[in-house]
């Protein structure tokens, strides 16, 4: 296990609900899954939970939840090792998630459901003492209390002179989301929503990102699938196409943007990795998750072996 600081995840953890199907349901069938489970899930819990299995000392920052369906969660965590020790907690019912994954393809869709679970503050962020971690990552979501959350780190950085790191995983609603890009080092930015901008690739994507950022832009990294992933050095001015980890199989693609997320910060923080060996790295790192459900076999991955062959 790393001895440097621990990562801070800031965002939403959930419950997963997965069905494995045969193929995709028919509307208005009934019909039994080939196997089903619960697991722990949200973009940043998924990421806490990848750098744990790589070996990182990580925290996860989030609302949780008091009632009796959200204990399977903190046991979880707790089972882990990922600290949960500054999260404010409610009394609603937690979120939770339906997934649907068909084993043919591999593919999942996911259907969400928060019940207006409330977010974590800018009140509840300033409770944390920022010189115990070394980086920290946040969901780009809840816009106007996540850029006040950026914005205490650099402030932190600019008074303790120190080098807390910040990287943002932008999945939705650009244009909400779009000020807190020119606030981080690193933005890890979603196809899915590259596609909804008409932007055809992942180098595309990078350059047109970068001339919507401001006052100063971070390097940028956009996965896009089985293509591999583009990452702009917006210091040189340069950038580079990554390819994608050839997997053996494709069984579970839910959360492999996720653990492309843990694993770039894993590479970058704790193996001292240059950008676009660091992609490489988290390739590596969601090609080897999607080859079997869940998380558990990406402790298995040999972390010496860097890019992809």
């Amino acid at each position: 296990m790393t001895t440097a600081k621990p990562v801070l995840c800031v965002g939403c953890t959930v419950i997963d609900f997965v069905t494995i199907n045969e193929s995709f349901p028919t509307e208005d069938t009934d019909r039994r899954c080939l196997d089903g489970y619960w697991q722990r899930g949200g973009n940043a819990s998924n990421v806490s939970t990848v750098l744990r299995l790589l070996g990182a000392n990580v925290e996860f920052f989030g609302m949780l939840s008091r009632s009796n369906g959200f204990r399977v969660l903190l046991d979880d965590l707790d089972r882990r090792g990922i600290g949960t020790q500054h999260c404010p907690k409610t009394e609603k019912d937690p979120p939770f998630s339906s997934v649907i994954i068909v084993k043919k393809t591999g593919s999942r869709t996911i259907v969400h459901c928060n019940k207006n679970y409330p977010y974590i503050t800018y009140e509840d962020f300033m409770n944390i003492k920022l010189d115990r971690y070394g980086w920290v990552h946040f969901e780009a979501r809840h816009a106007h209390e996540t850029i006040k959350m950026i914005k205490a780190v650099q402030e932190h950085n600019r008074i303790q002179g120190s080098n807390i790191r910040i990287s943002l995983d932008f999945e939705t609603t650009f244009e909400e989301n779009l000020p807190l890009c020119g606030l981080c080092n690193y933005i890890v930015f979603s196809s899915e929503l590259a596609k909804q901008k008409g932007w055809k690739s992942s180098q595309e994507t990078c350059y047109a990102l970068a001339s919507n950022v401001e006052p100063t832009c971070p390097s940028i990294i956009c996965p896009w699938g089985s293509t591999g992933a583009a990452c702009l050095d917006t210091a040189i001015n340069e950038c580079t196409n990554v390819p994608a980890l050839r997997p053996d199989r494709i069984v579970d693609t839910l959360g492999a943007g996720d653990s492309f997320m843990a694993g770039f910060i894993y590479a970058t923080y704790v193996m001292q990795c240059n950008l676009p060996d660091a992609v490489g790295f988290a390739n590596r790192v969601a090609g080897h998750k999607i080859m079997d459900f869940g998380y558990d076999h990406i402790a298995g991955l040999q972390k010496d072996k860097l890019t992809t062959d």
